[in-house]
């Protein structure tokens, strides 16, 4: 493979985010014995945390766009190499001082980082490979997570605490090569594809990121996209269960692997692609509205709370309404949690291919991705500051029923999109002058034409430039 080409540049990522994300995710919990938990920022307690991953989204636009890749992943794997050695200290000095500072510095520099990444996988593979390329550097995330909590929830309480300081200076070792691996991630105005046409990445400047990304707001297909970025993960965030079990955990990471079917039945030719776009929105309905009904009935479930003593502090009584809870639903949470698993990955990957669909521009798609990951980040974090402090027994809030509401609404817009699916954005001159039908203007269409024209003729003409 050409090291300029977009296959040699995935598996550069792949590798980065393998060595980087996927032993963190594999590891973390094991190396410091905590119980394994959902890791997205916006379903935490601590209001700043999902207040940063709320932000990150936007930030990734711009540090993709006007920094570019490379820098992002070395950042991030210098930060992954801080957060190893701070585990070592632990182990060596058992202060976990040093470990904090490290924990938010890696979330700095992993939530950019994300976002370049569903950027270069939405942007480099062929038509043929997109959302197979998506799930596979998603399940590179979800996989990690459920191999990692079974480690973690089989390890709890009997490991090895010198195994555990062996493997974290391992994990050390392999975080030290990572930056190498990053520093041969090519700049995307380098990017030529088989046909000899270069990744369509325009020159941008501060101000047209700001203009820019403030427009996605005044498009048709962004303002019918908002809700559904928005509205699962509150509903979701609503109806998240604090369980102190951390084996119903890795249930819900094993829902997610089911990525991996629906980036077949996108990308196998077995229909057109709007036809593929629209039978998997529908498997994403049904799915759904499995996970809503197992979820109510365990709200509305009358639960045998005797022994309860109400004189107790809020606290012990909602551990012992937990543990009835988990006592006497045991197989139908384990069953929520799948399916919940199911409907988040394939929610976010769903979410993503259709906005791959959209354009062929790099900085647009970059636009589209920080923005769909903040707005469900944002979408979390309202859905868990409302839902905190409402304990798993009361059966249903009207923030749970809105949230419902909104989401059904939410999958309602998106099918308009979905129906407007264009047939390809193949990255061929024929495509590009053959229309795209997803303008619905004459002055739209062309101008998409000519920029991409523009950027074509100026890297064959000034092949130094590239």
């Amino acid at each position: 493979m050409r090291y300029n080409s977009p296959a040699t540049q995935l598996v550069l990522v792949a590798i980065t985010v393998i060595l980087a994300t996927g032993t963190r995710r594999l590891l973390g919990n094991y190396l410091m014995q905590w119980t394994p938990e959902n890791e997205n920022l916006a379903y935490n307690r601590y209001l700043p945390a999902g207040i940063t991953a709320c932000l990150s989204g936007f930030v990734g636009i711009f540090l993709v766009n006007l920094i570019g890749f490379r820098y992002i992943f070395v950042f991030y794997t210098i930060t992954n190499i801080i957060y190893a050695s701070s585990i070592l200290v632990i182990y060596q000095y058992g202060t976990h001082s040093f470990h904090s500072g490290a924990m938010i510095l890696t979330i700095i520099g992993y939530y950019p980082s994300r976002v370049a990444t569903l950027v270069i996988v939405l942007a480099y593979p062929g038509e043929k490979w997109k959302s197979r390329a998506l799930a596979a550097f998603l399940l590179i995330e979800y996989l990690a997570s459920t191999i990692g909590d079974i480690i973690t929830v089989r390890s709890l309480g009997h490991s090895n605490a010198s195994q555990r300081y062996g493997y974290a200076i391992a994990y050390l070792c392999v975080s030290c090569f990572v930056p190498f691996v990053a520093l041969g991630i090519a700049p995307s105005h380098q990017i030529v594809r088989n046909n000899g046409v270069y990744l369509l990445s325009p020159e941008t400047n501060f101000k047209t990121e700001i203009r820019e990304t403030a427009k996605l707001f005044t498009t048709r297909h962004m303002l019918l996209l908002l809700p559904y970025m928005y509205s699962y993960p509150m509903l979701f965030a609503l109806a998240n269960m604090q369980l102190p079990d951390a084996a119903l955990f890795v249930m819900y990471d094993v829902g997610k692997i089911f990525i991996l079917f629906t980036g077949q039945l996108l990308d196998v030719q077995w229909a057109s692609r709007r036809v593929r776009g629209l039978v998997t929105f529908a498997l994403l309905l049904v799915f759904f509205a499995i996970s809503l009904g197992m979820t109510t009935a365990v709200r509305v479930y009358k639960y045998d709370l005797t022994g309860i003593d109400l004189s107790w502090p809020q606290d012990k009584i909602s551990s012992f309404v937990v543990n009835a809870v988990v006592t006497q639903q045991r197989p139908l949470l384990k069953a929520v949690l799948f399916f919940a698993g199911i409907v988040t990955g394939m929610t976010e990957m769903f979410g993503y291919w259709v906005m791959g669909t959209l354009t062929n521009d790099l900085k647009s798609s970059a636009r589209f991705v920080g923005t769909y990951h903040s707005i469900m980040a944002i979408g979390g974090l309202v859905g868990f500051q409302v839902g905190k402090n409402v304990g798993i027994f009361h059966p249903a809030t009207v923030g749970y029923y809105t949230a419902t509401a909104l989401t059904i609404v939410s999958f309602i817009l998106l099918f308009f999109v979905v129906r407007r699916i264009p047939e390809t954005n193949n990255w061929s001159l024929g495509s590009i002058t053959g229309g795209n039908e997803l303008f619905d203007t004459a002055s739209d269409k062309s101008a998409e034409i000519i920029a991409t024209i523009i950027d074509v003729k100026h890297h064959h003409t000034h092949p130094s430039q590239a």
